[in-house]
């Protein structure tokens, strides 16, 4: 669906992920302990990569900012920055409600011990089930100091409209991370970043319910990234022997014909941090 020149995922696309989820969510009851375990993972993931953009970045996170994710899943990750922060507030944005619902289970099993005397991090967790684009008819502008997410971007079919929502819930300074995108190769490499669409039950993937798998190029990543006053976005490939030499500065990568050319061809996984209205603090 195409609307104001960007496109736009169809009430089928919205459909199908929320049965999808609706089907994991029921696989994963069958198996809580596994569910846990991989549950735990995930948060402890979650700190580590915002315990080092805090560190690289500067960005100073403190109990009085609020965080918010989107394609938040049974909302893990947020949890995990509330109970470790102790954030006042956090929000869990997903077209999901069946997902969502998991978050208070996940947040009674992971910190009831330690939080016996205070709120747990469910209870001050705002889910929103609906779709992302829709995020300002339920929540005001300029709320968020931190928006992030985890291959989410993918299943729209136009990065910017969703760049631009995030921009407008942010706060002037607020950031924005994501990870776990793929830039779009000319050689189809891009789908070695889709490995993980196999579920945990029957290996079904996502697009056999009419989940959008998008694949980006270049140019369609820069103009999503300049809708923000400063960026730092890194490309690599999606293998562990080849991480640590394929990784590069997409600013440098837009603005050398070589590399623009390699990078279009064998393209690779997208990650980094933006900013709005200010510069990053990467000394």
């Amino acid at each position: 669906m195409k609307s104001n020149g960007y496109k736009y995922q169809a009430d089928s696309n919205k459909a199908g992920e929320i049965n999808y989820r609706k089907g994991v969510a029921e696989a994963e009851e069958n198996n809580p302990e596994r569910f846990m375990g991989l549950m735990k993972q995930r948060m402890e993931e979650t700190l580590n990569i915002f315990k080092g953009l805090d560190q690289k970045y500067k960005i100073g996170i403190n109990n009085n900012m609020v965080f918010g994710e989107f394609g938040a899943e049974r909302a893990q990750r947020v949890l995990s920055l509330i109970g470790h922060y102790n954030l006042e507030k956090g929000y869990a944005f997903d077209i999901s409600p069946d997902m969502l619902n998991i978050s208070r289970i996940i947040s009674e099993n992971c910190f009831k011990d330690e939080y016996k005397e205070k709120k747990l991090p469910h209870e001050k967790l705002v889910l929103v089930a609906d779709d992302f684009l829709k995020a300002k008819e339920n929540i005001q502008p300029q709320q968020l100091d931190f928006v992030f997410c985890f291959a989410t971007i993918h299943h729209f079919p136009d990065p910017r409209p969703v760049f631009q929502t995030v921009h407008s819930l942010l706060k002037d300074g607020g950031y924005f991370y994501f990870d776990r995108e793929a830039l779009k190769s000319w050689l189809g490499l891009h789908e070695v970043a889709r490995l993980g669409t196999y579920l945990r039950f029957g290996k079904v993937i996502e697009r056999e319910y009419g989940i959008l798998e998008t694949q980006f190029s270049l140019n369609n990543w820069k103009e999503a990234f300049d809708l923000f006053e400063d960026w730092d976005i890194r490309l690599k490939y999606p293998a562990p022997v080849l991480e640590k030499l394929y990784n590069f500065d997409i600013k440098k990568i837009a603005g050398n014909g070589f590399f623009r050319f390699a990078s279009q061809v064998f393209g690779g996984r997208i990650y980094g941090i933006l900013r709005k209205n200010k510069k990053l603090n990467n000394i």
